[in-house]
């Protein structure tokens, strides 16, 4: 029982050692080498393109918060007003 502890113990740097050869190994073709550098290229593009949409959709959105904030201020304030004249 012992012995299996041990190979259990060593089968996952084993296995480690095997996953990283055959990763390394498929990098090794120079034409799929550069396409996957032009995705890349055109990946990251895309993301900086969608984050500059999702920024301005960001401004826009806390402008509009602002804007209901102050109208909603201004209608306490309104409607505080009108309560205090109709107590007195």
């Amino acid at each position: 029982m012992q012995w299996l502890s041990i190979l259990a113990v060593f089968a996952c740097p084993l296995m480690m050692l095997f996953c990283m050869k055959g990763m390394f190994s498929g990098h090794k073709h120079s034409s799929a080498k550069k396409d996957c550098h032009n995705s890349s290229d055109q990946d990251v593009q895309s993301l900086q393109l969608k984050m500059a949409e999702l920024m301005e959709q960001n401004h826009k959105l806390t402008k509009e918060i602002e804007n209901l904030k102050q109208a909603s201020n201004t209608a306490e304030s309104h409607g505080d007003n009108h309560s205090a004249h109709v107590m007195n």
